[in-house]
């Protein structure tokens, strides 16, 4: 799978509204995350156009090349290592690939003067040597030893890159779903949709027949809040979920429908006091037994989603 398949899948999984929602509230760390996924698309498409780039001629533009693959290169692994550092992720390897880190200094980084061991380290590239793609590049040292000369493939550095990147991206996506799955499998047997049950209709049928005969009308109350522990059930799984505020639809709904409930409520509480008429509370009624049904969807894609595998199933545009 290719590093921007991956950055990809990383962006799903934290774009989900839960993890996304407990990222945004460290606002350091969400935005440091967003900031290294785009370097990690940035540079892909950096070195994919370096490697599909027509040959060159010009020593000046080479050097540019080379310079600025190098580079990339090791911008891409300081990204990496942003995303592991935002998500709290210790990776088994480390995005910091020493062999490339080390070219890099060496050839375009800090060519003049490195020190190793109390021994100074010059290094050259040879330009006549120098292609787009590759070139040699001479060590001197301060103490007595001999010159060395190393050939340097760039592509190759490039594909040693992309595995190395690839595995721990993957570990990456691998510890999101564990933490995600571990999470969903906590809590997929407590289906939201029991909190609608069957008897839902009943119950809104003995509303209406309250407000219709006066020998009904004491019921009415004790229905209307029947139909009100529904939705304080629904909130409860959510908000031990950590699912609770963080959807607007799902808030929507939610205050949609206390206003209609409560004014029910008051009606059944004290007809006196209630500045509405049955007719006003029959509209009420009918809307909320309607308007339930949005609701009732909703809980059905969350339990859908947590009968699933991360990355599948996510909920769908209605939950937002």
């Amino acid at each position: 799978m290719s590093i921007a398949d991956l950055e990809d899948k990383i962006r799903d999984r934290i774009n989900a509204r839960r993890l996304q929602h407990d990222l945004i509230r460290r606002g350091a760390d969400w935005n440091k995350l967003c900031s290294a996924l785009d370097v990690i698309g940035d540079t892909e498409l950096g070195l994919a156009a370096y490697l599909g780039h027509p040959r060159i001629e010009d020593d000046g533009l080479c050097y540019l090349h080379v310079y600025g693959a190098l580079q990339i290169l090791q911008t891409q692994q300081d990204a990496v290592e942003q995303v592991c550092r935002a998500l709290g992720i210790k990776p088994q390897a480390s995005p910091k690939i020493p062999e490339i880190r080390e070219v890099r200094s060496s050839a375009v980084g800090h060519p003049s003067a490195q020190q190793e061991d109390n021994v100074v380290k010059s290094n050259f590239i040879v330009r006549a040597s120098l292609s787009q793609h590759a070139f040699t590049l001479m060590t001197v040292f301060s103490d007595d030893r001999q010159f060395v000369q190393r050939n340097v493939s760039v592509p190759a550095l490039i594909e040693q890159q992309k595995a190395a990147l690839g595995g721990t991206l993957t570990e990456i996506i691998r510890i999101l779903d564990e933490a995600e799955m571990k999470h969903r499998e906590q809590f997929k047997d407590e289906k939201l949709a029991d909190c609608f049950p069957p008897t839902l209709g009943y119950f809104f049928s003995k509303i209406f027949e309250a407000l219709h005969s006066s020998t009904y009308f004491p019921l009415g109350k004790m229905h209307v809040e029947l139909v009100a522990e529904c939705l304080a059930k629904l909130r409860s799984m959510l908000e031990k979920r950590g699912e609770w505020g963080i959807y607007d639809s799902v808030n929507y709904e939610y205050e949609l429908l206390e206003y209609p409930l409560n004014e029910l409520k008051a009606f059944f509480t004290n007809r006196q006091a209630s500045k509405f008429t049955e007719k006003d509370m029959y509209i009420f009624c009918s809307f909320v037994k309607d308007q339930l049904k949005s609701l009732q969807q909703i809980a059905d894609e969350f339990d859908k989603q947590y009968a699933s595998l991360p990355g599948v199933g996510p909920l769908s545009s209605n939950v937002n």
